[in-house]
């Protein structure tokens, strides 16, 4: 086994372990008596993380190493609610509202499109947002995901970045700064040489942020 295949082994027998830690401990939250949960529930919260973060890292590899990730007929609506009910499972008390007609219809690789964006609402929550509007819609033979929040909106540094092409990173404090990053992977993988996807970043003139996915 070389080094890329055991650093690959390593990196998914932990999101295993991970899901087995969370997976005893929300039984062990529902035991236990109510004035001790709120003791575990950061410690939980922060163990959910790590495991997102190592999913991925699977998911990473598997694009860098294997590409096999076939994309597919596929309908926002559907992928947003599931992504919606993940997210709010951690930040229950940020609200957002989806403006998608369920017979929109897009051609992505759902798995992947479900992380990109759970990993934007989570990026929205740690910047300080409370409300998130998600809407989609069939342009063309393509297919464009808005989010728009009411958060402090992206700082330049971030913008910056987005506009030279070298990868954003936000940087927000509680996260590891890397899911702006990942997204924009997951975009790129979407598209290609003469029809490439696009992950557009910006600040509204009323305030907070706007992410668009452009995919073909």
């Amino acid at each position: 086994m070389n080094r890329k295949d055991l650093a690959g082994a390593i990196i998914h027998d932990l999101k295993n372990q991970l899901h087995s830690v969370l997976t005893e401990g929300e039984k062990v939250i529902r035991d236990i008596p109510e004035e001790y949960r709120d003791t575990l529930r950061p410690v939980f919260a922060r163990s959910r993380r790590v495991h997102q973060d190592a999913m991925q890292l699977v998911t990473l590899y598997r694009m860098q190493e294997k590409g096999n990730f076939p994309s597919d007929d596929a309908w926002p609506s559907d992928t947003m609610k599931h992504a919606v009910e993940c997210f709010q499972v951690h930040w229950p008390e940020v609200q957002v509202q989806i403006d998608i007609d369920p017979d929109c219809q897009g051609y992505y690789n759902d798995s992947l499109m479900h992380m990109a964006l759970g990993n934007l609402l989570t990026n929205s929550a740690q910047a300080g947002a409370t409300q998130i509007h998600v809407s989609a819609t069939e342009e063309g033979s393509g297919l464009v995901i808005r989010f728009e929040d009411n958060g402090p909106g992206f700082d330049e540094a971030v913008l910056e970045q987005a506009q030279a092409g070298t990868g954003v990173n936000s940087g927000k404090e509680g996260g590891t700064g890397m899911g702006l990053y990942f997204t924009e992977l997951i975009v790129n993988h979407h598209g290609t040489a003469s029809r490439p996807a696009v992950l557009t970043l910006g600040n509204r003139n009323q305030g907070g942020a706007f992410v668009e996915i452009r995919l073909p």
